[in-house]
Parts: structure tokens; C-alpha cells; sequence
């Protein structure tokens, strides 16, 4: 599949705008304590000392990827190329690649398991304190029952019983923030209404990939404006922070 130019990103039309959405979240982002959000498909949690600059980096960077990937490659049906094209504009727009891996099966060791499960155990080689912190993000999902948070992760993330969606956790060291990305594909029998409640048969049949990202701050600052600029048209929308436990 070819690279995600960046003159395909701009040539995006991402919809109407709503100018609050930002500001939404420069309102709630606090630095010093771990938080949570779901951008599209994408449950994101932050470390606590990722500055409010940062997670807005973060969320918005993540919903440019997806929404170009999206353009790129039908990402419940084929979420391999979706991937690639997902990387290839994280890549285009100063995240630098650490680490990553080709997905493999997910293979669960109870009869019945979910969306949590497979959560932690792609997160597995993260410390009790960073797991809690993903763990604490997943619960805020799951106990956010009829709230905007459902609407805007459960859409994007499965349609019947196929799915593609992303489980991130952001950290900043050093001035310096990162990301590792859980990539989770699935196919399964049975028609997925919940998918963060849903419980799945060990027929269900997961992929998890991993990647591993670092910001380029001299770099990003000279694209910021212009990533931010280009999804406030549907950050609003596709944006929403969690109320962590």
C-alpha cells in the first residue's frame, strides 16, 4: 500500500466544523494526574504528567490517523492495510517508530472472556502502575453507560461482528511524550451491540498488533497548527474525556 502523503492529509475533507472542540478539551485536560479519553475508535489513557499540550497532541494526531486510514482502507474489513496506513501518517506527522509487531492471534485462556481482557493482556509488559492506569480507563468506558463516550467508540469500532479498534497509553518523560498502541482486529460470530460490554466465545477469533511511537517535539512544533487546524472540524465530535473511577 503506498505512504500517506501529506498532501493527501491536507486534501482531506473531514466534515463540518465545530470550533469548541479544543477548548473542550484544554478545559478538562489536567496535568499531574492520569485522565482518559476516547478519540474515535481509540480509548486513549495518560500517564499522570503528560502536560494538557501533549494529550491534545496525542487525541489529535490519533484522530488524523484514523480518519485518513480511513480514506486509505475499510478499516473493519481490512484492517491490515487500515493499519499500515494508520502508522504511515503517525509517521508523516513526527511520531517516530520504536517498536512494532505484526499482529497475532489472541488466544484466550477462558471459555467466555472481553474487550478488558484483551486489553490487558496486550498490555501486559507495562508496570502494575501504568496497567492500572489503562485498567482505570477501560472501567471509566465501561461504567459511562448512555453517556457520549459510547456513541463515539462504539461506532467507529466494530459493525456486526467485525471490528478495529485501539487501546493507547501515553506517558511523558523528560518533556518528552510517547505512545503504545494496541492494535486489535477481531471476527466473530455473533452481532457486537456493546463492544466495550460485550462478552465473546473462544471462537471469536482476535488479532493484537503493538506499536510503540515517540514524539519528535522539533519537529511536531512545526506542523501542530496546521494538524490542529485540520481536524477541529470533527474533533468535538470525536472527542470525548472520561470521568476516571
Amino acid at each position: 500500500m503506498p505512504a500517506v502523503s501529506m498532501s493527501e492529509i491536507r486534501a482531506l475533507d473531514l466534515g463540518p466544523e465545530f470550533p469548541a472542540g479544543v477548548a473542550a478539551l484544554e478545559e478538562s485536560a489536567t496535568e499531574g494526574e492520569a485522565s482518559a479519553a476516547v478519540v474515535a475508535g481509540s480509548l486513549v489513557a495518560f500517564a499522570p504528567g503528560v502536560s494538557a499540550e501533549h494529550q491534545r497532541d496525542v487525541l489529535q494526531s490519533l484522530l488524523l490517523a484514523q480518519l485518513a486510514a480511513n480514506v486509505k482502507a475499510e478499516r473493519h474489513k481490512d484492517p491490515a492495510n487500515w493499519f499500515k496506513a494508520y502508522v504511515a501518517v503517525l509517521e508523516q506527522t513526527a511520531w517516530v517508530v520504536e517498536t512494532s509487531t505484526t499482529a497475532t492471534r489472541f488466544l484466550p485462556q477462558t471459555s467466555t472472556f472481553s474487550v478488558a481482557s484483551v486489553v490487558n493482556f496486550g498490555f501486559r509488559s507495562l508496570t502494575p502502575e501504568e496497567l492500572a492506569n489503562v485498567t482505570g480507563a477501560v472501567n471509566a468506558l465501561r461504567s459511562d453507560v448512555g453517556g457520549f463516550s459510547q456513541v463515539v467508540f462504539e461506532c467507529p469500532s466494530h459493525s456486526g461482528g467485525i471490528g478495529n479498534f485501539q487501546a493507547v497509553f501515553a506517558s511523558e518523560e523528560d518533556g518528552v511524550v510517547g505512545m503504545r498502541i494496541l492494535q486489535v482486529s477481531f471476527n466473530a460470530a455473533q452481532h457486537v451491540t456493546r463492544l466495550i460490554l460485550e462478552n465473546f466465545t473462544s471462537t471469536a477469533k482476535f488479532q493484537l498488533g503493538f506499536l510503540a511511537v515517540t514524539q519528535n517535539e522539533e519537529i511536531y512544533a512545526k506542523v501542530r497548527a496546521s494538524i490542529a487546524a485540520k481536524v477541529e472540524s470533527r474533533f468535538q465530535g470525536s472527542v470525548a474525556v472520561l470521568e476516571l473511577p
